[in-house]
C-alpha cells in the first residue's frame, strides 16, 4: 500500500477544510486576494527567507519574513490585496537577493478565470555548487482576506 507524505496529506486536508469552509463563510464579506506560498525545497536544510512583492510604484504589497526547516517547510497562501497590481518580487534567502517580475499573461496559466486570483509558489532550493536559489510557478487560486 503506498504511503502518504505529509505535504499530500496537509494538501488534501486543507481542500477538505477550504471546502467546508466555503460552505460555512458564504455570504461573507471575504474579499479575494492574490497569494504566495514558500516551500523549502531542500530536507534537512534551514534558511532565513524574506519574501516582498510590489507595484509598479515601489509600494510594498506584501512582505513577510521566513524561518524555513524540516520542521516548518511551508507557508500557504498567504493573501494580499487583489486590487494591487502587483510588479517585482524580491526574494532573499540567507542574504543572497533574487529579484522577479510578477506573472504575467505570458503564463500558461494566467489569466485566472474568475473567482481565482494570481498566486506565485516560491520553491528555496540549492544550486549545483549549494548556493541558495529560488523557483517561482505561477498558479490560480481563490483565496480570500477576511
Amino acid at each position: 500500500m503506498p504511503s502518504i507524505t505529509r505535504r499530500a496529506f496537509l494538501g488534501s486536508s486543507s481542500a477538505a477544510l477550504a471546502i467546508v469552509g466555503g460552505c460555512i463563510t458564504q455570504g461573507s464579506s471575504s474579499t479575494p486576494a492574490h497569494w504566495v506560498t514558500v516551500y523549502l525545497g531542500e530536507r534537512e536544510e534551514s534558511h532565513d527567507v524574506s519574501v516582498t512583492v510590489k507595484n509598479g510604484s515601489g509600494d510594498v504589497l506584501f512582505a513577510k519574513d521566513y524561518r524555513l526547516s524540516d520542521a516548518n517547510e511551508a507557508d500557504e497562501d498567504a493573501p494580499f490585496e487583489a486590487s494591487t497590481d502587483p510588479e517585482t518580487v524580491t526574494v532573499s534567502v540567507d542574504g543572497t537577493r533574487f529579484e522577479r517580475d510578477w506573472p504575467g499573461f505570458e503564463q500558461p496559466e494566467l489569466p485566472c478565470d474568475d473567482p481565482n486570483r494570481a498566486g506565485i509558489e516560491l520553491w528555496v532550493e540549492n544550486g549545483t555548487d549549494g548556493s541558495p536559489g529560488i523557483r517561482m510557478e505561477a498558479d490560480c487560486q481563490h483565496v480570500t482576506m477576511d
